[in-house]
C-alpha cells in the first residue's frame, strides 16, 4: 500500500486496551456517529427510492432516469474536487453545518416539486450535500480520535451508519410503501397530507419518503451545532509527542495543489479505481435491483427489508473482521474481502427468488465487513496532516465515477434483459455485472506488489554511516 497505516505503526496493544482508549476519545467522536446516523437515515432511503421517484412521480422510462441519475453522479465528483479542501479551510464542522442545512432544503424541495423541471433542479442542488457528507464525516472521525483506537473508530463510524441502513428499510422505505398501497389493488397510491405552513400537498411512497429525509438533515444539522468549535484543533498525543508541527492553513487551491502533489495519492488512487469496479455492486443495489426485484417478485416485495439485511449484519461482522484482522496487513485484507464481495452477482444468475436474494446480499456483505471499514482508515491514514478531508474527498472520485456508469448503463440493461413487459433474462444482466465486477480484484492481484509499494519510505533519505575514528 501507499504508506503503513496507522495502526501498523502503533506498538501492538491488547484489544481491551484499544477500547479503553476508544471510550477515552471526546465527546465529539460520539456526536459525529449521531450526526452520521441521522443523515444515513436519508441517504439510504434516498439512493434507492431515486429512480423510482423518477419514473412512477415524472414518468420517465428506465432509460431517461438512468441517465438523470448518471448527471446527478456526474455534478457530485465535479464537487468532490472541492468540499474537502474547504473543509480543511473554513474548517469541518462549519462545512457539516452547511451540507445538512443544503440536504435539508432540498430533499424538502423533492418532496414538494410540483413539477419535472423543479424535481431536477433540486435533486442536482443536493449533490454538492451529497458529496460533502462522507469525506467530511471521515476527516471529523480522523481528528476526534487518536491513532490508537483508529482502526475502532472507523469499525464503529461504519457501523454507525449501517445501524441507520438496517433500521431504514423495514421502518423507513417498507413502512411508507406499505401505507400508501390500495388494498384493493395491490398498488401503490397516492394520499393527501396536511403539511405545517404548506398546507395540503398530495404525496406518493417516493416523495414522502424524501420529506422524511428532510427530518433526517434537520436533525443531524443540531447534533453538528452541538460539537465543540475548536474540536478539529486537537492534537493527537502520539504526534505531540513526535514533535509534528501543526498544520497551516492555506487556500483551498493550495490544499488541492499539494495532495495532487503527493505520490503516494496517486498510487492509491490506482487501488481505488481497481475497488470502485467491485463498488459498482453496491450501485446496482441502489439503481439497478430495485427495479429488476419489483418487477420479477411484484410490487409487493419488501426491497426495504431484505437490502436492510446487508446493514444488519455489517452490525456483526464488520467490528469482528476489525478484531480479527487487526493485526493483518491492510493490504490483504481488502483483496481477500473485495473477491468475495466482487463474487456476489453470480447468486442471481441461478434464479431471483428469496433464497437467491438472501444468498447474493450475505455474499456481497461478509467481503463488504471485511475490506471496506479498512478503506476508511486507510484514506485518512496515508494523508499529510491537516490535509484529510481534501485526501478523502478525492479518494472519493473513482466511486462517485463509478455511479456514473452505473446509471446509464443500469437503464439499458433493464429495458434489455428485465423489461416491465415481455420476456427477460435476468440472469444475463447479473452475469455481465459479476464480470465486470470480478475485473477490480483480478486487477488489484496483478498489479499487488507496485500498488502495495511504500512511496514514503522510498523517498526517506538513506542514514549516514558512522565514521570511523582515526586512531
Amino acid at each position: 500500500m501507499a504508506a503503513p497505516s496507522a495502526s501498523t505503526n502503533a506498538p501492538k496493544t491488547t484489544l481491551r486496551e484499544d477500547l479503553r482508549a476508544l471510550l477515552q476519545c471526546p465527546r465529539e467522536l460520539w456526536l459525529i456517529y449521531l450526526a452520521t446516523f441521522f443523515e444515513y437515515l436519508g441517504i439510504f432511503s434516498f439512493l434507492p427510492t431515486l429512480p423510482l421517484w423518477l419514473s412512477s412521480d415524472f414518468g420517465m422510462d428506465d432509460k431517461r432516469a438512468g441517465w438523470w441519475a448518471a448527471t446527478f453522479s456526474t455534478l457530485v465528483t465535479l464537487f468532490v474536487f472541492l468540499v474537502g479542501s474547504i473543509a480543511d479551510t473554513i474548517g469541518v464542522r462549519r462545512t457539516l453545518l452547511i451540507a445538512f442545512a443544503l440536504a435539508a432544503v432540498t430533499r424538502l424541495g423533492m418532496a414538494v416539486a410540483p413539477s419535472t423541471d423543479m424535481a431536477i433542479a433540486t435533486l442536482l442542488a443536493f449533490g454538492f450535500a451529497y458529496a460533502t457528507t462522507s469525506p467530511v464525516l471521515q476527516a471529523a472521525v480522523q481528528r476526534a480520535s487518536s491513532k490508537q483506537t483508529r482502526s475502532f473508530a472507523f469499525s464503529l463510524w461504519y457501523v454507525s451508519f449501517n445501524l441507520a441502513g438496517a433500521m431504514c428499510g423495514p421502518l423507513v422505505i417498507d413502512l411508507t410503501r406499505r401505507s400508501f398501497l390500495d388494498p384493493e389493488t395491490g398498488k401503490l397510491a397516492k394520499r393527501a397530507i396536511d403539511l405545517p405552513i404548506l398546507g395540503e400537498r398530495m404525496f406518493s411512497a417516493n416523495t414522502a419518503i424524501m420529506a422524511l429525509g428532510f427530518l433526517f438533515a434537520t436533525i443531524a444539522f443540531f447534533v453538528i451545532m452541538t460539537v465543540r468549535k475548536d474540536f478539529e484543533h486537537r492534537v493527537d498525543p502520539a504526534d505531540a509527542a513526535a514533535g509534528e508541527p501543526k498544520p497551516k492553513k492555506v487556500s483551498p487551491l493550495i490544499a488541492l495543489r499539494d495532495v495532487l502533489r503527493d505520490r503516494p495519492f496517486w498510487r492509491f488512487m490506482v487501488l481505488l479505481v481497481l475497488l470502485s469496479l467491485v463498488r459498482m455492486m453496491f450501485q446496482h443495489m441502489h439503481f439497478t435491483w430495485p427495479k429488476y426485484v419489483l418487477r420479477e417478485q411484484g410490487e409487493d416485495f419488501p426491497i426495504g427489508t431484505v437490502w436492510s439485511f446487508n446493514a444488519f449484519l455489517i452490525l456483526f461482522l464488520a467490528p469482528l473482521g476489525t478484531a480479527l484482522t487487526r493485526n493483518r496487513k491492510p493490504f490483504e485484507v481488502l483483496l481477500f474481502g473485495a473477491t468475495i464481495s466482487a463474487l456476489s452477482p453470480f447468486v442471481l444468475c441461478f434464479g431471483s427468488s428469496m433464497p437467491y436474494q438472501i444468498g447474493m446480499i450475505l455474499v456481497l456483505t461478509v467481503g463488504e465487513a471485511l475490506w471496506s471499514p479498512r478503506l476508511y482508515e486507510y484514506n485518512v491514514s496515508i494523508a499529510p496532516r491537516g490535509r484529510e478531508a481534501t485526501y478523502v474527498s478525492l479518494a472519493s472520485l473513482p466511486y462517485f465515477l463509478a455511479k456514473f456508469l452505473v446509471g446509464p448503463t443500469s437503464g439499458y440493461m433493464l429495458s434489455t434483459f428485465v423489461p416491465e413487459t415481455g420476456p427477460r433474462s435476468a440472469g444475463t444482466l447479473w452475469a455481465i455485472v459479476g464480470l465486470t465486477t470480478m475485473i477490480g480484484p483480478v486487477g488489484i492481484w496483478l498489479g499487488r506488489q507496485w500498488i502495495s509499494k511504500n512511496d514514503r519510505a522510498d523517498e526517506e533519505p538513506p542514514k549516514e554511516e558512522p565514521k570511523a575514528v582515526a586512531s
